[in-house]
């Protein structure tokens, strides 16, 4: 059993846990074809699976500014569970941290937390074994820090929400997938391009950043100190109204999503026999079979969206009256449960001009890597001098944004830059 061994105390440790699970896993993703499946099939306007469950793919429809928008989404209406253990070793926490292999994952492995599963496959209904440590979270024994629903990508996914889960407890290790890693260390990789999972960021996002160790982190410069003060500054009751009432608003002139039979979505070319199985020129919905010895189930295959170009996620930060503000805007999106969440400041293509300011913290992540392939996002903390009071951004202190973080109003984006300020804490 693997205890006490199991700790990884450096972060090149940890890049050689991940490459050594990476070799072992022996993961192969090639493509597949929705026609030649044996598990999916296009049913009555929907892709889905043969058993009812997992997700569907599915058409919608909408309205923005006039123009008429069209796109396939994974309707995936289960609610899955992400969940950290951590054990209190002296005056910091250890993450349990799962070495997970993906078929969409940049580098195939990243870290996850301790259980990263779906209903679907917590009933097993692929066949296979049992999700790691799933069964801990239906009856935890110790002391629940966060436990909290959030969305996953509303621009993609139609209504997904996943459990947001952080218990403190010590438990045994038997498996290699899995090691301990302190919090202070885990902060760190962080900032390490394409190594810690979206759901990972997710959950750490929900926790109290305030009562976090904070003799760590990537850096105790002028930045990390402006992070921390901002922090630990007083929320502004009022803000926190505004930001509701901003949501509000958004939600009320929000267009009506209409489904369409995905096969056929004008403007997409749709093509079961191929392994693109339709795109528009800039999303693809790709069907690619896997085999992949670490998973639960080693071989399967499935449809993935791919978004073709890599996005720029600017989360933008500001001083005022000498406080650290960050800059979110409210965004609809045709997936979210509630219509509208706090979003980064700006989304780009790679060309567009990026904006003027210093970069403090910047790094590149993939999205989930059950259901997209391989899609990017450069994450950049940009601090800027004050913008106009009438600019359409609401300016939050962190103390505010930890403050709304468990009513599950920041989208997935919107969790993955602010994780990014983690590791300068």
């Amino acid at each position: 059993m693997l205890k006490d061994g199991a700790l990884l105390t450096s972060v090149e440790a940890v890049q050689n846990w991940v490459e050594d699970i990476r070799v072992a896993d022996r993961t192969r993703v090639v493509p597949g074809s929705l026609a030649r499946s044996s598990a999916w099939a296009l049913t009555d306007g929907r892709i889905r699976h043969a058993s009812g469950r997992f997700f569907n793919v599915v058409g919608l429809e909408w309205a923005h500014d006039g123009v008429l928008q069209r796109q396939p989404f994974i309707e995936q209406r289960e609610i899955g569970t992400l969940g950290f253990i951590a054990r209190p070793r002296g005056d910091t926490l250890d993450l349990l941290v799962h070495a997970k292999a993906e078929p969409g994952n940049v580098g195939i492995v990243q870290l996850a937390p301790t259980c990263q599963a779906t209903a679907s496959n917590r009933d097993r209904v692929h066949g296979g074994d049992l999700p790691p440590f799933s069964g801990y979270f239906d009856d935890v024994a110790g002391d629940v820090l966060c436990d909290t629903l959030q969305s996953e990508q509303g621009s993609r996914f139609l209504g997904k929400l996943n459990r947001n889960i952080f218990v403190v407890d010590d438990v045994d290790v038997g498996d290699p997938l899995h090691r301990w890693i302190s919090l202070e260390l885990f902060k760190e990789l962080l900032s390490v391009d394409f190594l810690v999972n979206t759901d990972a960021r997710s959950v750490l996002c929900c926790l109290d950043w305030r009562t976090l160790p904070t003799h760590g982190g990537a850096g105790r410069g002028d930045f990390s100190r402006a992070v921390r003060q901002s922090l630990d500054s007083e929320a502004r009751p009022l803000i926190l109204q505004e930001a509701d009432a901003r949501l509000d608003s958004v939600k009320q002139g929000a267009p009506t999503t209409e489904r369409r039979p995905v096969e056929h979505l004008d403007g997409w070319a749709f093509d079961a026999n191929d392994s693109v199985t339709m795109t528009n020129g800039k999303l693809a919905l790709r069907h690619v079979r896997v085999h992949c010895a670490t998973r639960e189930t080693p071989e399967w295959d499935q449809p993935t969206l791919h978004t073709l170009e890599e996005q720029v996620v600017e989360l933008l930060c500001r001083s005022r009256d000498g406080i650290l503000e960050f800059g979110f805007c409210p965004r609809w999106e045709a997936g979210l449960v509630k219509g509208a969440e706090l979003g980064p400041t700006f989304f780009r293509r790679p060309t567009e001009p990026a904006t003027s300011g210093l970069i403090q913290a910047r790094v590149r992540q993939s999205d989930e890597g059950g259901r997209f392939y391989r899609t990017t996002n450069d994450y950049r903390i940009v601090e800027i001098t004050a913008p106009a009071d009438d600019d359409p951004f609401l300016w939050l202190r962190l103390s505010e944004v930890q403050a709304a973080m468990h009513a599950g109003i920041f989208n997935n984006e919107g969790r993955s830059a602010l994780s990014v300020i983690l590791s300068h804490l």
